[in-house]
């Protein structure tokens, strides 16, 4: 008997056993195939790779978004790039839209390309602000340069050592351009490397004169030393010339963000008095004999078509007003770009509050 009781429990397990094939081949069976995961992931990259060539703005203006973000030192796709502003664009759009269902057919459109715009405009103040750090910093990067080719290394070399960190996107392109001249490259050619990658004029302009002047039989040395003087000296002067003309720009941003918004909050304010006081001015029969020329009429405009004239021209007037204001203190119309929108978020701000103020202080002249 307890032989018999012995080989029952030894038959157990293997019973276990058996069950435990039928387990795996149900887990088996719920869990999906790797060629179905396979063919899954397939499908979602190849609609991936659709999405990423099809075409959603014009050519010449992805091939522009491909040459700032290389100017500005960035690895973004340019096609990833237009995508992503043109999702945030229309979801801006209509929310603008939705908020003024009365005039979203104007709004939403409007609102598109002003994003359009802006996300634009962020990419040329990339590449200006890079530009202007090369500008201040080449200076330095000569002086450097030259010292090193005075101390006895050769051009690549000099150029690989002048290489600082602290000279951001110059570093890298003056090590790529002395790598490529080490590799057996032309010092022409590896000079002219370095403004490849920067849109800067300042660093065009030393490289061709520096290469004109080896050219023509000069000391490198020299023409180093030279440049870099001639870059400060102009840089002073630029200085100069813009503390000069400071009393010119805060009375420019004076006009368009104050003087401008109040007075058009008071001609708004009046236009609406006349407008509803004209149909209630009546004069007695000897005055209007005597002055028949005069006739007094309401005003035929309407305060809502007004106050949105008021709110483009204030527009008008804040980004005409940041573009020379850029001129005045750098010469460039780009750098006055980055003050519109600040200026005219000011400019609407204030025209607002005049707008609230003058009718608070003069209410109880409208006609009840």
């Amino acid at each position: 008997m307890v032989e018999e009781k012995v080989k029952k429990h030894e038959k157990k397990p293997e019973r276990e056993k058996k069950g435990e094939p039928k387990k795996a081949e149900l887990e088996k069976k719920q869990e999906p195939k790797k060629e179905e995961v396979d063919k899954g992931e397939h499908k979602k990259r190849k609609k991936a790779r659709i999405l990423l060539h099809v075409n959603l703005v014009p050519r010449y203006y992805e091939e522009w978004v491909e040459r700032q973000l290389y100017f500005s030192g960035s690895k973004r796709d340019a096609k990833k790039f237009i995508r992503t502003t043109l999702i945030i664009s229309i979801v801006i759009s209509i929310a603008a839209g939705a908020m003024f269902r009365r005039y979203m057919l104007y709004v939403s459109p409007v609102v598109f390309i002003l994003m359009l715009g802006f996300f634009s405009l962020l990419l040329i103040l990339s590449v200006d602000r890079r530009s202007r750090f090369v500008d201040e910093i080449l200076p330095d990067a000569l002086m450097l340069l030259s010292a090193n080719i005075r101390a006895g290394y050769i051009p690549s070399r000099a150029l690989i050592l002048s290489a600082r960190k602290e000279f951001g996107p110059l570093a890298e392109a003056i090590k790529r351009a002395g790598k490529e001249i080490m590799s057996g490259k032309s010092l022409d050619e590896g000079l002219r490397e370095i403004p490849a990658a920067i849109k800067s004029d300042d660093l065009k302009r030393s490289i061709d004169l520096i290469i004109q002047g080896i050219r023509g039989g000069g000391q490198i040395v020299a023409l180093l030393e030279e440049n870099a003087k001639d870059i400060r000296r102009r840089q002073a002067i630029e200085k100069e010339i813009k503390a000069n003309t400071m009393m010119y720009a805060i009375f420019i941003a004076f006009a368009g963000c104050l003087g401008a918004p109040g007075l058009y909050a008071l001609s708004s304010y009046l236009t609406t008095t006349m407008s509803e006081l004209g149909p209630d001015i009546s004069m007695s029969g000897e005055i209007s004999s005597k002055v028949s020329f005069i006739q007094l009429k309401g005003a035929e405009i309407s305060p809502d078509f007004l106050f949105q004239f008021c709110l483009a021209a204030i527009l008008i007037t804040t980004v005409f007003g940041g573009i020379i204001l850029g001129l005045i203190s750098t010469g460039r119309e780009k750098e006055g770009l980055k003050y519109a929108p600040l200026l005219s978020i000011v400019a609407i701000f204030v025209f607002l509050g005049a707008t609230f103020l003058i009718n608070t202080m003069f209410a109880t002249m409208l006609p009840g």
